[in-house]
């Protein structure tokens, strides 16, 4: 690795105030440094008696990628997409941020010197860190850290805990987060670990008006491969097709790729129980799709480091039966009074308040629908999920209570029999209601079987 600084140079860069490279204001995707470090200072005034430590993302993007995909509280707290195997360190006492950068990464064998991290001015500029150190310095930083009383290190972790793939009495061989966590408890066994991961989705929670900018394109892109996944459903054609027209939009419309490979899962596939086997499927739960069943698609692209996530179900026939529309049209109107309560300081609790008081009037106007609407409401019935959308395609929500800028996906999902209802769209708050970010899109049963007799039939 190159570094144009002395090494004394770097060291003495520690123990420094901010560094003057850190306080030139740069940009990356139209998000400033200066916002980078007011989330640092969030982080750091939570969890003020330690170190905090994000790792970057330290292994070579799989084959089947569309792109390398950066770890997203390191890309979030730094703006470096593209900087593989680094370690963020924010010491909150010293009130001071140190990136630790390790050899080139290989691949396929082959060293790749453009990824070098650079321990100059213009590469702590751009990352609005003090010092960029050598990696191997790490240890013998935070062991001076903890000798001088410093003694609690917070850790991210991820939003589903991966399988350990080892027996209780061993280490785990899998996770990364685990992984990172068991190595250092190993080096450092006089630490405290915690968890620093609800205090980052806090922050995460409300985005500012440069990252709606890149999620009201993202949500653009992610309408249009929906659009284009619903036109690939037919009869007889397979899984695979749909995934490949909703791939193939979110390139041909500008962004990077999918930002999570598409579900577009038929009949019983569509159940939540089934749809994740995928997971661990060769072929995707690859099948084709018939007449009379519906189709969760749920899609979404991603540009410029964050994501993108919408849905919607589609009758492979290209018309509801009519329970099948009973049924979607009660959602639709559960679904739309949830977002017509949406607005600053309303809690996710009242939002799904507001989709079943609304499925509940609806129902009164016949026996049948009431029966129906009973049946939604019900503690087993409608999932009325929630989440958040930003450098993931999906967020655990940070409060219980939307702010001006969230930006969120309210996705119910229904099962009655056979078929797997979900209906999904991407929300920005305002201080009076939402701006949709996934315009264009049919929602009632309407509209949907309208859209379908257009495009494919």
């Amino acid at each position: 690795m190159r570094y144009k600084l002395p090494m004394l140079v770097l060291i003495l860069a520690v123990f420094m105030p901010v560094a003057q490279a850190a306080q030139a204001q740069t940009e990356h995707n139209g998000i400033s440094t200066n916002e980078v470090l007011e989330r640092r200072t969030l982080l750091r005034e939570t969890h003020s008696d330690g170190l905090i430590l994000l790792m970057a993302n330290g292994t070579e993007k799989a084959m089947e990628q569309p792109a390398w995909i950066q770890a997203p509280s390191f890309q979030y707290f730094t703006l470096l997409d593209d900087v593989p195997g680094a370690i963020l360190l924010i010491d909150a006492p010293r009130n001071q941020s140190i990136l630790f950068a390790p050899e080139a990464p290989r691949s396929f064998g082959v060293p790749i010197p453009a990824l070098d991290i650079l321990a100059d001015e213009e590469f702590a500029t751009r990352s609005a860190v003090d010092a960029v150190l050598p990696i191997d310095r790490m240890l013998p930083y935070i062991e001076n850290r903890l000798n001088a009383g410093v003694s609690t290190l917070y850790l991210d972790e991820p939003r589903r805990e991966p399988p350990r793939q080892s027996p209780s009495d061993m280490l785990s061989v899998s996770g990364i987060h685990r992984l990172w966590k068991q190595s250092l408890m190993q080096a450092l066994p006089t630490a405290q670990f915690k968890s620093v991961a609800s205090t980052i989705s806090s922050i995460r929670w409300t985005k500012s008006p440069a990252e709606s900018a890149i999620l009201t394109k993202n949500g653009g892109h992610s309408a249009q491969a929906l659009k284009a996944g619903m036109s690939a459903i037919e009869a007889g054609t397979t899984q695979r097709k749909a995934e490949a027209a909703v791939v193939s939009a979110c390139l041909t419309d500008g962004a990077e790729g999918p930002s999570f490979w598409p579900w577009v899962m038929g009949g019983p596939n569509a159940h939540m129980g089934r749809l994740v086997r995928s997971f661990f499927d060769p072929s995707n739960m690859n099948r084709e799709y018939q007449a009379g069943e519906l189709v969760r698609v749920d899609v979404g692209c991603m540009s410029m480091g964050y994501g993108g996530d919408v849905g919607r179900t589609v009758p492979v026939s290209g018309l509801f039966n009519d329970q099948q529309r009973q049924i979607w049209d009660l959602l639709v109107i559960g679904y739309q009074s949830g977002i017509d309560a949406m607005q600053d300081g309303v809690s996710i609790e009242a939002v799904r308040a507001a989709s079943r008081k609304a499925i509940l009037s609806e129902g009164q106007a016949s026996e049948a629908l009431a029966q129906l609407a009973e049946i939604m409401v019900a503690p087993d019935g409608v999932d009325w999920h929630l989440h958040g959308v930003g450098i993931e395609s999906g967020e655990t929500p940070g409060e219980t209570v939307l702010r001006t800028g969230t930006v969120l996906a309210y996705e119910p999902m229904f099962v009655w029999m056979d078929d797997a209802f979900y209906l999904e769209d991407m929300w920005l708050v305002t201080p009076s209601g939402t701006t949709l970010l996934t315009p264009g899109l049919p929602t009632s049963s309407q509209e949907i079987e309208s859209f379908l007799s257009i495009s494919n039939r």
